[in-house]
């Protein structure tokens, strides 16, 4: 008897484990709302700058840093999800906004 009610507690215990809920990048506090267009598909991640290896150089034509007078832009939420190296489909980076 013992062992069956410690068997349905683990399948129990297991199964709940199991359902995690999904990281949304809506919740996420490094998702900035896209000014333009005011919509939740095009969320963009804090996290990522488009060509974030050009950001401290200079123009060798002028000598003028022009990326880093810019604002910097950032690559798109749903990018971001989708690759490993970056966020990922699990949501690696994800801290939930407070």
């Amino acid at each position: 008897m013992k062992f069956i009610i410690l068997t349905f507690f683990y399948i129990l215990i297991s199964g709940v484990s199991l359902k995690t809920k999904p990281k949304f990048c809506i919740n996420c506090k490094f998702a900035i709302n896209n000014v333009v267009n005011d919509n939740n598909k095009f969320l963009k991640c804090s996290l990522f700058t488009i060509n974030e290896e050009l950001n401290d150089s200079i123009f060798l034509v002028t000598g003028v840093n022009y990326i880093s007078e810019q604002e910097p832009n950032y690559i798109y939420c749903s990018t971001a999800r989708k690759f490993n190296n970056m966020c990922g489909k699990e949501g690696k980076m994800y801290k939930k906004n407070i």
